[in-house]
């Protein structure tokens, strides 16, 4: 094969492959803590407005039928991220650490050549307010944080 067709070729995979990137989905995963199901807009009953999460909803995905496994912070949150119930991940209380080597579904993002970023409150581990793993950007407090006050770390730097 020559020089020329060679190139055509690579050069037609490569705009092959820089259109399907163009195609990935953004993903956007809001949780809010504490919010009853019918507290959104997108709900018929709500007597809250909100806009803005609502916009999301219908531009994207929004789980009408979703249920809470645990009600307890952290291994509510543990689940979310790994996709397991908290018999499965081992995340029992608001004071253990969400295992390292455990898999998440920010990690496999990560790992896809997704930008990831993790913003609010983490609370796996009352002491840990360090960057996980899958996490370009990382944005939290140690624990449950204060309401008040509170000490931010973002990227592992105090703010």
């Amino acid at each position: 094969m020559n020089r020329v067709v060679m190139l055509a070729v690579v050069t037609l995979c490569l705009g092959q492959l820089l259109v399907a990137a163009e195609k990935r989905p953004n993903v956007v995963f809001v949780l809010t803590d504490d919010q009853r199901w019918d507290t959104i807009g997108l709900t018929e009953r709500s007597q809250v407005k909100t806009p803005n999460i609502d916009r999301l909803g219908k531009e994207g995905v929004y789980f009408r039928n979703a249920f809470c496994t645990t009600s307890l912070c952290s291994p509510s949150r543990a689940s979310i991220l790994s996709g397991l119930y908290a018999h499965s991940h081992g995340v029992l209380n608001n004071f253990t650490e969400y295992p390292n080597d455990l898999p998440s579904f920010p990690r496999a993002l990560h790992d896809a050549g997704y930008t990831t970023g993790y913003i609010g409150k983490y609370h796996m581990g009352e002491e840990n307010d360090e960057k996980r793993p899958g996490s370009d950007y990382f944005v939290t407090q140690k624990g449950e944080g204060k309401y008040f006050d509170t000490e931010v770390n973002v990227e592992c730097e105090r703010k």
